[in-house]
């Protein structure tokens, strides 16, 4: 009897024991399936092909020509992502080419985010000073950025001409920008000196 006890407790035992895998392999099933749909949605199906197929294709260009990576990973987003349209034209009759567009853009949007950054700092730093250079507080910020633009383009020249033995300039476009820069100096100098009554209130 010991016996038959025994082993129906084993047996209720192991069924529980398989009852609990189970149910842990049930969680884990519905944890790998949110888990792919929270991907999905913040990552979707066609962007992480187009990537894919991508990679193999920058590795080829990348082994040609090592010394531009960032072109050679636009030139392979842009050529799946017309080969891309270019199937789905010929399968569904339709060119896509706003899905295309917005997953291309997606794709090289983080390869060109440090370069429309840092090209948003200088639009900014070049605006805040052309904007302190043509409106200057009082005389004495006037005068210091002018002597601090003059002292800009000495440079600029003296570098210029020491590298040339003609003493003419290696590359005379490169002093436009603080040309422009004494120039709007000056023209804020000039603003200044023509309001007398701003530089009474200054001195109030």
């Amino acid at each position: 009897m010991n016996q038959i006890t025994q082993f129906f407790s084993n047996l209720k035992a192991d069924f529980d024991r398989l009852n609990q895998s189970v149910d842990d392999l049930v969680r884990t099933y519905n944890a790998i399936v949110q888990f792919l749909d929270l991907i999905s949605n913040l990552f979707p199906v066609d962007l992480v092909l187009v990537l894919l197929l991508s990679i193999p294709l920058l590795y080829i260009i990348n082994t040609l020509s090592p010394s531009s990576p960032r072109i050679n990973y636009t030139i392979a987003v842009v050529f799946v992502s017309g080969l891309r349209s270019f199937l789905s034209h010929a399968i569904y009759e339709t060119w896509n080419l706003f899905a295309v567009s917005k997953t291309a853009i997606l794709l090289l949007l983080p390869a060109y985010f440090l370069v429309l950054l840092k090209l948003l700092v200088s639009w900014g730093r070049r605006y805040r000073i052309r904007q302190k250079a043509l409106s200057p507080r009082n005389l004495e910020s006037s005068f210091e950025n002018l002597q601090k633009t003059y002292r800009t383009l000495s440079a600029e020249i003296y570098s210029n001409l020491s590298k040339s033995e003609t003493k003419g300039f290696v590359d005379g476009e490169r002093l436009l920008p603080s040309i422009k820069e004494l120039e709007e100096s000056i023209a804020g100098l000039k603003t200044l000196i023509q309001k007398p009554e701003t530089q009474s209130g200054d001195l109030q």
